[in-house]
C-alpha cells in the first residue's frame, strides 16, 4: 500500500471519529457533556445550542477533512487542521486568562495527539510514490 494511501486513511479514520463525536452531542448533548467536564445543561434552548453549534460544527469540520481525504485535497484536510489549533489556543488563553485547574492537560492532550496524527497523515499523503 501506498504511504499517500495510508495517510488517506489516517485522515478518513480520524475524520469519522470525530464525526461520530459530532453526531453523539447532536442525538444525546448529555452524554458527550459528562466526558468534556462540562455541567449539566438544563434548559431546551442550552442543549439545542449544543447540538448544533457544537455537534452540527463538528460534523461540519470534519466531513470536510473526509472530503480532503477521498478527493486527496489538503486545502479540506487544513480546515480541520486550523480547528484543532483554535481549540488549542481557546484552551491556553482559558488558562492564562481564568488560571489552571486540574482537567487542562486531559483537555489538552487529545488535541495535541490528534494534530500530530493529522500532521503524520499529511506527511503521508504528500508522497506519490513509496520510498
Amino acid at each position: 500500500m501506498a504511504k499517500a494511501t495510508i495517510g488517506r486513511c489516517i485522515l478518513g479514520i480520524l475524520a469519522l471519529f470525530f464525526m461520530g463525536t459530532g453526531l453523539v452531542l447532536m442525538i444525546s448533548p448529555s452524554v458527550m457533556l459528562a466526558h468534556t467536564f462540562i455541567g449539566p445543561i438544563d434548559s431546551v434552548s442550552g442543549l439545542s445550542s449544543i447540538r448544533s453549534l457544537w455537534g452540527g460544527t463538528t460534523i461540519a469540520i470534519w466531513a470536510m477533512v473526509l472530503l480532503g481525504a477521498i478527493r486527496y485535497n489538503v486545502d479540506y484536510i487544513m480546515v480541520g487542521f486550523i480547528a484543532l489549533m483554535l481549540v488549542l489556543v481557546g484552551r491556553l488563553v482559558g488558562y492564562f486568562i481564568d488560571g489552571s485547574y486540574p482537567e487542562l492537560i486531559p483537555t489538552v492532550v487529545p488535541t495535541i495527539v490528534a494534530t500530530v496524527i493529522m500532521i503524520i497523515a499529511c506527511k503521508l499523503m504528500a508522497h506519490t510514490t513509496d520510498a
